[in-house]
């Protein structure tokens, strides 16, 4: 018989290895690996030492194994050895992962416990952040006008260096509230009120968040941003929502498109413009639309053409949507980009 070749298993193991580090080159927005939170750090911190345990047991397991099937394996002049029982090994590798599960164990245990009863600050940005399907709405506790409450949708702006808060609820099935660089998932819960632990956002920056329970067949689109501002900019956000939001000049693309999103198309039944006749609470707030970064709820940038597209028919982008009409049948081209450039139009004066 021919003498066996180690070539192809080390082909094979070249291959593999290439793979593992083409991947491990990737990046992704939403990675757990690229911490911006304190809360953030602290589970970055917690992954690396499961890893580095799994690691040295992978190192050891897979290297005894090579050792023993290249030394003892059937050769020219050499019968493979069969080995039966050897207490001292079966005492150890029983006794070892018991250990390694206990090392692992005490400081998940110990981020648990804090995480949970970690206090809230007095000057914290307390926010509750509900699920529907499938879009999140965020309500600020006494940021609102006269100290009472400001409703935004689908992104989320806080203050760097400053404790966040956040209350999640659920007004229809389970969802789950993720921001990996910000903070770990939590479920929101029909008729239930869970708190994430508080955290506090270390560096600028728009951070991608997504719900993580399976929640229908819009679930992989239900997307959101985090919009970690400076202290200076987060004020201003808050001001200019708190600001009615001003008329357009009139016989304007906007002006036109105001009248036609509150009256012709009805839009105002369903969305809420701060200082407008819309109020509608069924869905997401509109207020300062032009300045949000995404539509269709993180789906998609929120360029001219995205917004056309979805005012014209979400379902195309977003299956689903069934509560949320097509106008592609019912306005023309002018009057959908009348309405296009009056979202766009809501801006921070």
């Amino acid at each position: 018989m021919p003498r066996p070749t180690l070539i192809r298993p080390t082909l094979l193991a070249v291959a593999l290895i290439a793979v593992a580090i083409g991947l491990a080159a990737c990046t992704s927005p939403q990675t757990t690996f690229d911490p911006r939170s304190d809360a953030a750090d602290r589970i970055f911190d917690l992954y690396i030492m499961v890893i580095w345990a799994a690691g040295i047991v992978g190192f050891l397991v897979l290297g005894g194994m090579a050792y023993i099937l290249i030394k003892f394996r059937a050769r020219p002049g050499r019968k493979a050895q069969q080995i039966h029982g050897n207490n001292a090994l079966e005492i150890a590798w029983t006794i070892i992962p018991i250990l390694i599960l206990v090392v692992i164990a005490i400081p998940t245990m110990i981020w648990i416990g804090t995480s949970s009863t970690r206090p809230v600050a007095d000057d914290a940005i307390r926010v509750t952040a509900t699920a529907h399907q499938w879009w999140f709405e965020f309500e600020y506790e006494s940021l609102g006008p006269d100290g009472g409450t400001l409703v935004t949708a689908n992104e989320l702006h806080v203050p760097v260096g400053r404790q966040v808060a956040i209350e999640l609820r659920s007004e229809d099935v389970i969802h789950s509230f993720w921001v990996p660089a910000l903070i770990g998932k939590t479920d929101m819960v029909p008729n239930r009120e869970n708190r994430l632990e508080p955290f506090i956002p270390n560096e600028i920056g728009v951070y991608w968040g997504q719900c993580a329970e399976f929640c229908g067949v819009a679930h992989a689109n239900m997307r959101f941003r985090v919009h970690v501002d400076s202290l200076a900019d987060f004020e201003s956000w808050v001001a200019a929502m708190n600001e009615p939001q001003a008329a357009p000049p009139p016989e304007t693309g906007e002006a036109r498109g105001k009248r036609i999103f509150e009256l012709t198309a009805g839009c105002a039944g369903c969305h809420t413009i701060a200082g407008t006749a819309a109020a509608g609470r069924i869905g997401p707030d509109l207020s300062l639309f032009g300045e949000r970064i995404t539509v269709g709820a993180g789906i998609l940038d929120a360029t001219d053409e995205n917004v056309r597209a979805w005012v014209s028919d979400p379902g195309s982008l977003k299956p689903g949507v069934v509560i949320m009409p097509s106008f592609a049948d019912t306005l023309s081209e002018a009057q959908i980009a009348d309405v296009v450039a009056y979202l766009k139009s809501l801006r921070v004066p």
